[in-house]
């Protein structure tokens, strides 16, 4: 026994890349999504959320993907659970896992709970203008970047008020320089501003909302198999903005095979898990594959199972 304290012995904790001083503090999706973009095969992959239980955030972040994506626009999650559910994440992962949020587009209640938990990116749904993501960065960050309000409850005095940076005791600069902001686009005038979008200076990544789209271009909503022709304009518009002002894309892959074509197409964050989708689809296919073991027992001439 050394005597010294946990902290203080790095051979019995992970040192992850990305982490910050506290794993109730951000860590740096920012410069993570940097060095993929640089690099392919750092490419980041997660998992998505929408199942608001923090002993599933758990179970997710044990496996320690590089981050799990919470979906509060759709997801049951309450503030509470939303809270523990990004600690969760974090410290289970020993900070590995980056938890990336997206928020309705209206509710700062649910933007202040994530931040002040300590998500490490914001994904900011149905933006359409340069003038609103640039709005709703000023929510984002602390000044100077923004007037993001300071909350008293995410350290304490003497306890918790440490940094791995200089002359940030609080972690506010740091908080501006890890958090990232990732407007979605998924409408029709979306797709036509999406070059001054991307242009934005501090925006970290871009993600495209097919099933919105869809619907707002009045295209029949598909998922697989080739793109309506509308679709897949929109997505090479996505593509291009993204390679011309060298920011990533960000979205899911429906399928493993999809992967390589994301890359190509320029994404660096990518989801290759839909807790809901995968759930249901494990118990659809165990019910059926059951069945057809029973349906293949050949009989005896007596009618018993061989």
């Amino acid at each position: 026994m050394s005597g010294e304290g946990y902290l203080n012995q790095a051979n019995l904790h992970t040192r992850a890349k990305w982490r910050s001083a506290l794993l109730t503090y951000p860590g740096n999706l920012k410069e993570a999504l940097k060095e993929a973009q640089k690099d392919p095969k750092k490419t980041l992959f997660g998992v998505a959320q929408g199942i608001p239980s923090v002993f599933l955030t758990k179970v997710f972040a044990s496996a320690r993907p590089d981050f799990i994506w919470m979906d509060v626009e759709h997801g049951m999650f309450d503030r509470l659970t939303l809270n523990d559910a990004i600690q969760a994440a974090q410290h289970h992962s020993e900070g590995e896992t980056l938890v990336i949020v997206r928020v309705p587009k209206e509710d700062e209640i649910a933007l202040s709970t994530a931040l002040d938990a300590g998500a490490s990116g914001i994904i900011i749904p149905h933006c359409e203008s340069k003038e609103e993501v640039e709005e709703f960065m000023k929510k984002m960050y602390y000044p100077p970047l923004g007037a993001r309000s300071f909350s008293p409850w995410t350290f304490t005095p003497g306890v918790s008020d440490l940094s791995l940076y200089p002359e940030d005791s609080f972690n506010m600069k740091t908080s501006n320089n890890h958090i990232a902001i990732i407007p979605q686009i998924e409408s029709v005038k979306g797709i036509e501003n999406v070059d001054e979008i991307a242009s934005i200076p501090g925006v970290s990544a871009l993600m495209f909302g097919p099933g919105d789209f869809m619907a707002d271009a009045r295209v029949p909503l598909a998922l697989g198999g080739p793109p309506h022709p509308v679709l897949a304009s929109a997505m090479e518009s996505m593509s291009k903005a993204g390679k011309k002002y060298d920011i990533p894309l960000f979205g899911g892959a429906l399928a493993p095979e999809m992967i390589p074509m994301m890359v190509e197409s320029g994404h660096r964050g990518i989801m290759v898990m839909f807790d809901v989708w995968s759930v249901a689809n494990l118990t659809k296919s165990s019910v059926q594959t059951a069945k057809e073991l029973i349906g293949a027992l050949d009989k005896k001439p007596n009618g018993e199972a061989k």
